[in-house]
């Protein structure tokens, strides 16, 4: 399919303003804000913060040649524009709301090839086609929401592989559309488990826990999914999918030469770092807990130096974990396990003086804690309001047991006064001797009601509130909903407090309510401020808020997003986080990977979806 060149086109940019466009190559670099040539890269300027780039026109004739052309190159699986369909693919769990032009559901990864070289190849005609990758919807960020193809994993890939033990070593290999729960399951009969799950792992995919980087309560000790991915198939831009693992500089030296894609960007992507050495390692955030940009500083696992004396190593699945599907798309992956941990223990400890909150946590952190979870007053108190809600996620007596440990709690123990947070610390393989030292020592420092919990429907009823506390928080008003925009910031767990008592100072500046949960060990925390989409100015108000609740998380030397990813709402407040030069690093591995852009545009970096004009008009 061609077009004529010199066609001109108008595109509306973010200020309302007709932007002229006469050639392709000169509507990608318009679309992009990149040169068209690298000798022009350092006379680009960024773009400045809350700007997005011009949003082309929906190509018309390109979306509605989409499903012809990909069933000449041999596209098998489902593809559909119909109206109802478009509009559920429209939203996920963010607060945005952006309808596609066309829904593909590859049936394989041969589907996936054939799409991305159809779209690769169309792009140049038609600009405005890009994939955008989408697992079970259940993103905060917005990553999953496009105006032109979504590409659905889910449907059809979540073939569930084989368990393999190698010399004690176990492995689960899955396709991108697997539900964590089913592997979870799968892995449970070898004794194993991921343990970068996440708190929402019974409605999440692997794959989209992997593409957003994701964590969960495990998180303090182990770390991110990117920390227990072994290897990964991945399609990229030239429509061909590769095998992505960790390599040797020998390794590496090899597939360097290959004339392909993946040769040709494991050259590009170490120069990148080697010639940007120092400032990749002093961009690295101070929080353990980071999905914001793309993690150069985590690709060579020591220094450049190191890794060509090959004491090192160069692994690229480190940097497409937590990319949203903007530098290609995963069809496979090899996830590590580690045996389920078996003597555990709980203390909780109720915080009813907010100042002693950080002393608590960083005494639990001397202890090495399997996690250091946490959440607020508001949680509980509607977990009391709503003992029916536990009712379809516990069965027969446990849910009484549960409920009557719940009440129990608040009336006899804490004698009908709920404390500003609750923290749950979980230790594994400790004596009753060190639990008591670890016990003394935290009342030593303020937290006089920890206590070790033992009953195991007393245990049961605390994780179900952890667990619960954003579903929680949809019942406190059917008029609104909890907006997941201010819900990923972390700051180190020292300036916890400090960090708790502003943001809950801004809540009350702005007169909203919010539930808080989170992972206290890592000082990373989830606020969800109940907002009616229905009203006018909640854009301007989004966008005031975020600037100040951001800044204040940087102000405690952390950052803006611990594992939700950038997508649409966090991808142009980058610049509080990273230098210019740290962004335009970005830009060049996003371009290094996806030359034509046709992977999830607008996300990570180049924002293209004006935050204001791109909204959900539903509370629902």
């Amino acid at each position: 399919m061609t077009t004529k060149k010199n066609v001109t086109k108008k595109v509306a940019s973010s200020r309302k303003k007709n932007v002229v466009i006469k050639s392709a190559p000169a509507k990608k670099a318009a679309r992009r804000k990149i040169p068209t040539k690298k000798s022009e890269a350092k006379k680009v300027k960024p773009i400045p913060r809350n700007e997005v780039l011009p949003i082309l026109k929906k190509d018309a004739l390109g979306h509605l040649m989409v499903e012809k052309l990909l069933r000449e190159g041999g596209f098998r699986g489902g593809i559909s524009t119909d109206k109802e369909k478009l509009e559920a693919y429209s939203c996920d769990e963010s607060i945005f709301s952006i309808k596609p032009q066309v829904v593909i559901e590859p049936k394989n990864a041969e589907d996936v090839k054939n799409a991305v070289s159809v779209i690769a190849r169309e792009t140049k005609h038609f600009p405005a086609l890009s994939l955008t990758p989408r697992a079970a919807g259940t993103g905060l960020s917005g990553g999953s929401l496009t105006d032109s193809v979504v590409i659905d994993l889910c449907t059809h890939m979540h073939n569930l592989g084989e368990v393999h033990n190698v010399n004690g070593e176990v492995t689960i290999t899955v396709e991108p559309g697997v539900m964590w729960r089913d592997m979870e399951a799968e892995l449970k009969k070898h004794g194993a488990y991921v343990p970068s799950y996440t708190a929402s792992k019974d409605i999440c995919t692997v794959g989209g826990s992997v593409a957003n980087n994701a964590a969960g309560p495990d998180s303090l000790r182990y770390g991110h999914c990117a920390d227990w991915v072994q290897s990964m198939q991945v399609v990229l831009a030239d429509g061909e999918e590769y095998t992505i693992k960790p390599l040797t500089y020998k390794n590496f030296q090899i597939l360097q030469k290959k004339q392909n894609a993946y040769g040709r960007i494991l050259r590009e992507i170490f120069a990148l770092i080697e010639s940007n050495e120092t400032t990749i390692r002093r961009a690295e955030p101070n929080t353990a807990k980071n999905t914001s940009g793309y993690p150069l500083w985590d690709v060579i696992n020591g220094t450049v130096a190191e890794f060509k004396s090959g004491r090192a190593t160069f692994d690229l699945t480190r940097l497409i974990s937590g990319s949203q599907g903007t530098v290609g798309i995963v069809t496979s992956i090899t996830m590590k396990t580690v045996p389920i941990p078996q003597n555990t223990r709980l203390v909780v400890v109720p915080v009813f003086n907010l100042s002693t909150a950080s002393s608590a946590v960083l005494e639990a952190l001397r202890h090495n804690p399997n996690n250091v979870e946490v959440f607020d007053a508001l949680s509980f108190n509607l977990a009391l309001k709503n003992p029916r809600f536990f009712k379809n996620r516990l069965s027969g007596l446990k849910y009484y047991e549960t409920m009557l440990s719940m009440y129990s709690l608040y009336h006899i123990r804490w004698l009908q006064k709920t404390p500003e947070f609750t923290l749950l610390m979980t230790f594994e393989d400790k004596s009753d001797q060190v639990i008591k030292d670890i016990l003394r020592l935290l009342k030593r420092v303020g937290a006089k009601g920890a206590r070790e919990v033992v009953l195991e429907e007393e245990k049961e009823m605390f994780w179900q509130i952890r667990r619960a506390s954003y579903t929680l928080s949809k019942l406190q008003d059917k008029n609104k909903r909890p907006a997941a925009f201010l819900e990923d910031m972390t700051v180190p767990p020292e300036h916890l407090s400090s960090f708790l008592s502003d943001i809950k100072r801004l809540l009350r500046k702005y007169n909203l309510e919010a539930a808080i949960h989170g992972h206290g060990g890592n000082g990373h925390f989830h606020f969800y401020p109940l907002i009616d989409f229905t009203k006018s100015g909640v854009g301007e108000l989004i966008e005031k808020m975020s600037e100040e609740f951001f800044r204040t998380a940087v102000k405690y030397k952390g950052n803006i997003c611990g594992e939700h990813n950038d997508g649409i709402i966090r991808t142009p407040f980058l610049d509080l986080m990273y230098s210019k030069k740290v962004l335009r690093l970005f830009e060049e591995t996003e371009r290094i990977f996806d030359p034509d852009d046709i992977f999830n545009p607008g996300k990570k970096v180049n924002p293209r979806f004006d935050i204001k004009s791109s909204l959900r008009k539903k509370n629902n």
